[in-house]
């Protein structure tokens, strides 16, 4: 087996036979897996668990990121699956790329996500102690009705 990460193995295009191989096969699990979920959450963001904790612009606005970088994965998959090679898109350095973009990705939403719990986390801690320290029973004040006129 050749080097995974040589040059010349990067920017050759696959042979017939090493289309469809172990790496191929979990590549098209996760991008597709992940093309269907980003979907999912972009147009039903409210859905949990996601909803619960974060916003729904949040949401949004990473599952928007996240269908571009899963399409461009899935478009050189496609491209790779059909043995057409147009302007070198059908080299394994693309696959290798979109694989490094969805790490990266992952990686900064696991950073925001976990800033934006936070930040959900301590609202409702606010909220509830704003609750526990507000008195109990407030006195009723209404507006006391006079007559102005004799009878």
């Amino acid at each position: 087996m050749t080097n995974p990460f040589d040059w010349d193995y990067l920017t050759s295009a696959p042979v017939a036979g090493e289309i469809f191989g172990p790496f191929s096969a979990l590549f098209l699990l996760i991008f597709a897996g992940g093309f269907l979920a980003s979907s999912y959450l972009y147009y039903r963001p409210w859905t949990r668990p996601v909803g619960d904790y974060i916003r729904r612009k949040t949401v949004r606005k990473s599952s928007s990121i996240a269908l571009w970088v899963f399409g461009a994965g899935l478009f050189f998959f496609l491209i790779r699956l059909l043995q057409i090679n147009p302007f070198t898109f059908g080299n394994r350095i693309w696959m290798y790329l979109c694989f490094l973009a969805f790490l990266v990705m992952v990686g900064i939403f696991l950073v925001r996500f976990k800033a934006a719990r936070q930040e959900k986390i301590q609202a409702l801690r606010a909220q509830a102690n704003n609750r526990r320290r507000a008195p109990q029973t407030k006195p009723v004040s209404r507006p006391v009705r006079r007559r102005t006129h004799a009878r």
